[in-house]
């Protein structure tokens, strides 16, 4: 086991404010060599979550496991050790890289803020990164603004994985890339796992990518999984009428599943707010009961080998 999540919380306001429960009492586990997906919008808290796990964001309540240790118990000056096991790669390489570094500096800066490498030695270790990256080591004096969208983003992965990481987390890493360059970006994720043994958690709202990349995943909505199982079962047989929403004009859905008809995502989060009582996706959701379904939050239940769905009418989607 490489990763688990428990119960894990983060609010924000109070104290007069308005409290927003961005993430609220998630859990799941990641095995090691795993890729894990968390999809969902703009602003279900994927993102939120996923700095909880390095504790760039510290979490209000519930734990972080990392082989068998509690992180979010772990004194801020224990957190450096672990931050080299747990990297991230983030959205934006255009914002995420310093223009004002070279790539050098830009790939070496993890080896010196944690005394791994200096000099001759770090120059050796960013050269064979950017080789494994697909990038021409003889630019490593280059700035960011020289390169593409792509290769920047491999400059961060790069960066990522200077310091021989057992878990990325990946934060939208192919939605600011062309179309044609994500193909490239995600097979060189894929190299790279089955070469170094990674662990990914990657964040995204791209069904495909879900698809191509992910052995698991779970759907976020306002904080809350909603629905979580393998990729196949996820694709095939989704329970929950968010996931069906959005996996309902894909035609490799299995058609014998007796699932609502025509699930559609017409209003958006924002224009339908959920009010705090009953279930989150109960605004949009067009199979809502006025009773249950608007009162109580529904609880996650197994609803096949694994696959667990928080929804009241789960049972009459499954028969």
């Amino acid at each position: 086991m490489t990763l688990e999540l428990r119960n894990l919380t983060k609010v924000f306001g109070g104290g007069g404010k308005r409290v927003v429960r961005a993430v609220d009492d998630v859990s799941f586990t990641i095995p090691e060599g795993a890729t894990f997906g968390l999809l969902g919008e703009s602003g279900s808290g994927k993102s939120t979550l996923a700095r909880m796990i390095p504790r760039l964001i510290e979490p209000t309540s519930g734990e972080v496991i990392f082989h068998g240790k509690s992180l979010t118990r772990l004194p801020e000056r224990d957190m450096r050790g672990v931050r080299e096991q747990i990297q991230m790669v983030f959205q934006n390489p255009f914002s995420s890289l310093n223009p004002r570094m070279t790539v050098r500096e830009l790939i070496g800066e993890p080896l010196l803020v944690h005394k791994r490498a200096s000099g001759a030695a770090l120059d050796n270790q960013v050269r064979d990164m950017m080789k494994l990256v697909g990038l021409n080591p003889e630019h490593t004096h280059r700035f960011p603004h020289e390169f593409s969208g792509g290769q920047r983003q491999r400059i961060g992965i790069a960066r990522a994985i200077i310091l021989q990481p057992k878990v990325l987390i990946l934060d939208e890493p192919t939605s600011a890339l062309d179309v044609s360059v994500q193909a490239q970006v995600l097979n060189l994720l894929i190299d790279l796992q089955r070469t170094l043994k990674l662990t990914y958690l990657l964040i995204t709202h791209d069904l495909t990518v879900v698809r191509y990349m992910c052995d698991e995943v779970a759907l976020m909505y306002l904080g809350k999984i909603v629905e979580q199982g393998t990729v196949e079962q996820i694709f095939k047989a989704p329970k929950h009428p968010y996931t069906q929403a959005l996996l309902h004009d894909i035609p490799s859905i299995d058609p014998s599943q007796r699932m609502l008809e025509q699930v559609s995502l017409e209003a958006d989060i924002v224009s339908a707010p959920w009010s705090g009582r009953g279930c989150r996706f109960s605004p949009r959701c067009p199979a809502a009961q006025v009773g249950e379904c608007r009162t109580v939050e529904p609880p996650l239940v197994t609803v096949g080998d694994g696959q667990i769905a928080a929804c009241h009418l789960v049972q009459t989607v499954l028969t």
